[in-house]
C-alpha cells in the first residue's frame, strides 16, 4: 500500500485490514526496555519538534468524520453538552469544529508549539476558543465541562499507568455531574504489528518520511523512530524524532475509570456502536461521571 505524506497520519488512523501483511519487529527483552526507558523524552518534545509540519501530515484526516461519530456516541446515551474540554488537543481541528457548531470549547495540549498554532488557528476562524498548555495528569483549569473528549489516541502516549490513572482523575474531577468523558486508543495489537513502519523513499514529494517501529513486550511500549527530509528548492531540512506508546487491556482501563469515579458506558470497536472485541486495533471508552 502505498501512502503519501499528507495522507500519513489518515492511514495509521483508520488502519489497514488485518489480512494485509505487515512487517513488525518485537522486541522482548527488559535490557531494551530498561535503555530506552533512560532516553525517552516527554510528549511535549515529541510533538514540539513536529508541529510545523503536524498540520500537513493530518491533512488527510477526516476531521468531520470524527465528530460526526462523536455526535452519534453522544445521541447513543442522550448526552446534549453545552461546554467541551478537547483534551491533547494538538493543534485544535477538532475544537475548532465543535466551536463552530456552538459550542463552548477550551482545549489543553501538553506542547507548547501545538498549542500556539492551535490559537492562531482559532483567531483567524474567529472562534473563540480557550486554549492552555498543561500535562493531562496534572489538569487544572479551576473549570468544568458537560464532555471532555481525547481524540487520536493522545492517552497511549502516557507510558507510566500510574500517571494515566491520575489523568482519569483530573478527568473526573473537570465533568459536571452526569458528563461523558469520550477517549479512544490504541489496543496492543495495533503495536505489535507495525502498522506505524512506514515510508515514501524515492517520492518526489516535498516531505519525505521514513517510520520504524519496534514492540517491547514486557514494557509493552511501541517505539517509532520517525524521519523526516522536508525540502524547499533546494534546501533540505532533516528531522529525527523518536514517539513512544504504550499498550493497556481493556479490563485495566475500565478499572481505571472506575477509580476515577467514572462509570464505563461502552468500548466500542472505533468508529462503530459495536462491542469492542480482540480484533480490534483503535478502540473508544464512554464513561459517565
Amino acid at each position: 500500500m502505498i501512502v503519501n505524506s499528507v495522507s500519513l497520519f489518515y492511514f495509521l488512523l483508520c488502519r489497514v485490514p488485518l489480512s494485509v501483511p505487515v512487517w513488525y519487529t518485537i522486541c522482548m527483552s527488559r535490557e531494551c526496555a530498561a535503555d530506552d526507558a533512560e532516553r525517552i523524552s516527554s510528549p511535549a518534545s515529541q510533538f514540539d519538534k513536529i508541529a510545523f509540519l503536524y498540520d500537513e501530515l493530518m491533512s488527510g484526516v477526516p476531521y468531520h468524520s470524527w465528530v460526526a461519530y462523536v455526535h452519534r456516541i453522544l445521541e447513543r446515551f442522550d448526552c446534549r453538552p453545552r461546554t467541551v474540554l478537547d483534551l491533547c488537543c494538538g493543534t485544535g481541528s477538532v475544537g475548532l469544529l465543535l466551536a463552530g457548531e456552538g459550542y463552548r470549547v477550551a482545549g489543553v495540549d501538553v506542547s507548547p508549539a501545538m498549542v500556539s498554532l492551535a490559537k492562531r488557528r482559532a483567531e483567524e476562524a474567529g472562534l473563540a476558543v480557550d486554549y492552555f498548555v498543561q500535562d493531562a495528569s496534572s489538569l487544572h483549569l479551576g473549570r468544568k465541562f458537560d464532555l471532555i473528549i481525547s481524540l487520536f489516541d493522545s492517552l497511549n502516549y502516557i507510558l507510566e499507568s500510574s500517571a494515566l490513572q491520575e489523568a482519569f482523575y483530573r478527568a473526573s474531577e473537570h465533568l459536571e455531574p452526569g458528563g461523558l468523558l469520550v477517549f479512544d486508543m490504541n489496543t496492543e495489537l495495533a503495536l505489535a504489528v507495525g502498522l506505524f513502519d512506514q515510508s515514501n523513499l524515492g517520492s518526489k514529494s516535498s516531505l519525505i518520511y521514513n517510520w520504524r517501529s519496534s514492540y517491547d513486550l514486557a514494557a509493552r511500549i511501541c517505539r517509532v523512530q520517525m524521519d523526516f527530509a522536508c525540502r524547499q528548492g533546494a534546501v533540505e531540512e532533516r528531522i529525527e524524532v523518536v514517539h513512544y506508546q504504550r499498550a493497556y487491556d481493556l479490563e485495566e482501563i475500565v478499572d481505571m475509570l472506575s477509580s476515577a469515579g467514572l462509570h464505563t458506558l461502552a468500548v466500542y470497536h472505533a468508529y462503530t456502536l459495536r462491542k469492542a472485541t480482540g480484533r480490534s486495533d483503535r478502540v473508544f471508552y464512554i464513561a459517565r461521571k
